[in-house]
């Protein structure tokens, strides 16, 4: 049988038509786009302590099949900026493609803005008391006694400049609502200053006393007292 390799053009035509959206479909086409990643810090030299408002976002352009890339979610990638050899101060560091880390198959274009500023302090430390924070009122009958906590101190860790501040350590709410006897709690504990963190230890016990109120003592009303003997028109 002859071979007529221009008969029927049009079903050709549409079977190639065919064939190619097939490709596609199954394929899909590649589409670039821009996503909001987080940033992420590491290797930071350990004499030093970051300060200030740094960069915790950037934009990175992506291109890639658009099947894998329409399904990208923002944290699917992330930028990692080594602060390794930073120097006290401000520091500016460059941010490349190769610094992206994303899925297979995505690639990275572009990261805005090019460049991050980090600001480094030299870090210290400092043992400051702790406060406990008391909340609530005994049980009729009862007063607050002693308040101890153990360990006293704790060592408090941040930039160095902040560690002359005023610093104030305090646990979490200790509540003695309704107590009618000496209990012993396990607490965290925390610090005023966002810049600065608790290094050790991280819980402290708080053992508070509580006693039974002797009636007719300083600032306790004697409900026993018998009824005063002034006259009326002197009470």
């Amino acid at each position: 049988m002859a071979w007529h390799p221009f008969r029927n053009p049009g079903l050709k035509t549409l079977a190639l038509a065919l064939g190619a959206l097939l490709w596609f479909t199954i394929s899909g086409y590649e589409i670039e786009r821009r996503i909001s990643v987080p940033v992420s810090y590491r290797n930071m030299p350990a004499s030093l302590e970051m300060t200030g408002e740094q960069t915790d976002r950037v934009t990175v352009q992506v291109r890639g099949d658009d099947n894998v890339v329409s399904a990208l979610a923002e944290e699917s990638l992330r930028v990692i900026v080594d602060l390794e050899g930073s120097q006290p101060g401000s520091n500016t560091m460059p941010l490349r493609t190769d610094q992206v880390v994303a899925p297979a198959r995505v690639e990275v274009m572009q990261v805005d803005p090019g460049t991050v500023t980090v600001t480094l302090e030299r870090a210290g430390q400092i043992t400051v008391p702790v406060r406990p924070t008391i909340e609530g009122r005994p049980a009729a009958g009862f007063a607050i006694g002693r308040i101890t906590v153990d360990p006293e101190r704790v060592v408090i860790a941040g930039p160095e400049r902040r560690l002359v501040e005023d610093i104030d350590v305090i646990t979490e709410r200790v509540v003695v609502e309704g107590r009618s006897a000496r209990f012993v709690q396990e607490v965290a504990v925390g610090v005023n200053n966002p810049q600065l963190r608790v290094h050790s230890p991280r819980s402290v016990r708080v053992t508070v006393q509580i006693d039974p109120v002797t009636p007719g003592a300083e600032g306790v009303p004697d409900t026993e007292s018998p009824p005063s003997s002034l006259p009326p028109g002197d009470r």
